[in-house]
C-alpha cells in the first residue's frame, strides 16, 4: 500500500510518501511543500505537488525521490495529479 502526505517537525515540514507503513521523505524540510497525488509504475514511485522557493512554489514531482521542476520559479505553481503511461 502507498500513499503521500506530510509529517510537521521542529525542523519544517517534511513531505513523504509510504509503501506499507514505511515513510520515505522527499525535503529536508528547509522549504516549505505540498503533495499532490502519486503513481506507482513498476518499481518507480511518483508524487506530483510543489516546493517554496523562497519567493513562490514552484511545481514538481519527485520520481524515487529525486525532484523534477516542473516551472521555472517565477510565477506560483502546484502540481496536483500525476499519471505514468507505458509507451
Amino acid at each position: 500500500m502507498y500513499t503521500c502526505g506530510y509529517e510537521e517537525t521542529a525542523s519544517g515540514v517534511i513531505i513523504k510518501y509510504w509503501k506499507n507503513g514505511i515513510a520515505i521523505d522527499l525535503n529536508n524540510g528547509a522549504l516549505y511543500a505540498g503533495t499532490g497525488l502519486m503513481s506507482v509504475f513498476g518499481s518507480d514511485v511518483y508524487v506530483a505537488g510543489y516546493e517554496y522557493n523562497g519567493t513562490v512554489n514552484v511545481a514538481k514531482y519527485w520520481k524515487n525521490g529525486t525532484s523534477v521542476n516542473l516551472t521555472n520559479g517565477t510565477k506560483f505553481a502546484s502540481a496536483r495529479g500525476i499519471f505514468v503511461v507505458q509507451h
